[in-house]
C-alpha cells in the first residue's frame, strides 16, 4: 500500500509540473497559443499566472514532503490485569547503558526489531583494537541477553547480532 501510494504522489508531481510548465510555453509561443486560445477561452497572462502557479504548488508540494516519522514500535506482553507495552527505542536505551561495563567499546548503537513473538537485537559497535575482539564480542551477547531476561523479563531474544562497524586505536573517551 505505502508503494502504491508513493506512486500515486509522484504521479500527481509529475501532472502538477507538467501541465504548469506547458500551460506557461504555450503562452511563451504566440503560434501554440492562438491555437489553444480556441480551445481555452482565457487569456494570456491568466493561463501564465495559472502554469506558473500549478509549477510552484508542485514544487512546494515536493520540498514539503517530510520523511514521516516511524510509528514508534512497542513490545506488548499481556497478562490478567491488562496488558504492559514496552517502547523498542527504550529497550535500545536500556541496552545501550551496558556500554560502561565493556571498556574496551568506545560506541554502541543497538537497535530493538520485534519478529513476530520474539525480538532481534543488532547493535553496531566502534570497539578498541585488540586481540579480544571476538571475545568482547560474544561476552556482549551474552550479557544482552541476561539483560533482557533479568533486567526487562523479556525471555524471548530470537537472535543478537553484534555488528564491528569500525576498530579504532583510541581510547575510550568520557
Amino acid at each position: 500500500m505505502k508503494h502504491l501510494n508513493r506512486f500515486l504522489m509522484l504521479l500527481v508531481y509529475a501532472m502538477l509540473i507538467g501541465g504548469g510548465l506547458a500551460l506557461a510555453l504555450l503562452v511563451l509561443r504566440p503560434t501554440d497559443w492562438l491555437t489553444a486560445c480556441t480551445v481555452l477561452a482565457g487569456s494570456r497572462v491568466g493561463c501564465l499566472v495559472a502554469g506558473l502557479l500549478l509549477v510552484a504548488l508542485g514544487v512546494l508540494l515536493i520540498l514539503t514532503e517530510a520523511p514521516r516519522r516511524r510509528h514508534d514500535r512497542f513490545l506488548s506482553f499481556r497478562n490478567e490485569g491488562g496488558a504492559v507495552n514496552i517502547s523498542t527505542e527504550a529497550i535500545a536505551d536500556y541496552i545501550g547503558k551496558l556500554t560502561s561495563a565493556f571498556p574496551s567499546i568506545i560506541r554502541m548503537t543497538p537497535v530493538v526489531e520485534p519478529c513476530r513473538r520474539k525480538v532481534d537485537i543488532v547493535i553496531d559497535v566502534c570497539i578498541k583494537a585488540g586481540p579480544q575482539l571476538h571475545e568482547i564480542c560474544e561476552v556482549l551477547q551474552k550479557r544482552v541477553r541476561e539483560s533482557m531476561e533479568s533486567g526487562l523479563g523479556i525471555h524471548d531474544v530470537r537472535h543478537v547480532v553484534v555488528r564491528v562497524k569500525e576498530i579504532s586505536t583510541e581510547h575510550k573517551t568520557e
